[in-house]
């Protein structure tokens, strides 16, 4: 279990396959998902599973990990960074639900091959939201960029170091920092 743990420190933000784990380790993937379901329940970390109007179909796809402590993900700082946007994003999806009754999700965005969002706020089982996260002010995310062009949802481009906040390609591009602090949480 310990070794599945430091395995997982290390993988935040990135989608988890059991098989894959499972053969680092040297045990069934079934342990493996055994293993983080007991994380899970005693929250220590939480799935995000991709979006997909197919529930069944979502569940079966990669989910991604992130611990409910910052402290615990290990690597570079754009995973930290990810993941407390991702901490952020789920108290407010739990925020809605419980006090508004939303039918609210975090989810993330992923095509077969391989183009990616990090995180879609969905309400009623649709998009409402689609949520980059980025450590700079950087170009715009192609991924983002293609979702918001091919679906037309709202698409934010969230930067922990940034001070300017403007649109670009209808796409907005925020301060992290204030733009997590105005969720409902």
């Amino acid at each position: 279990m310990r070794l599945v743990f430091d395995l997982l420190r290390n993988k935040v933000g990135s989608p988890v396959s059991y098989q894959s784990l499972a053969e680092d380790v040297g045990v069934s993937p079934m342990t493996i998902k055994k293993y983080i379901q007991i994380l899970e329940s005693i929250f220590v970390v939480f799935m995000v599973t991709p979006y997909s109007r197919n529930i069944a179909r979502s569940l079966l796809k990669e989910p991604k990990i992130y611990f409910f402590d910052t402290a615990l993900v290990q690597g570079e700082e754009g995973a930290i960074f990810e993941n407390f946007v991702a901490i952020s994003l789920l108290k407010n999806v739990y925020a809605r639900v419980d006090s508004n009754a939303d039918d609210c999700a975090l989810h993330y965005l992923r095509t077969k091959d391989g183009q990616e969002v990090d995180f879609a706020i969905v309400k009623d089982k649709s998009i409402e939201t689609m949520i980059e996260a980025k450590l700079s002010e950087q170009v715009l995310s192609k991924p983002l960029r293609m979702f918001h062009e091919k679906y037309h949802h709202p698409a934010i481009q969230l930067a922990r170091y940034t001070k300017n906040e403007y649109r670009e390609h209808n796409i907005e591009k925020m301060n992290a920092q204030q733009y997590l602090s105005s969720l409902y949480l």
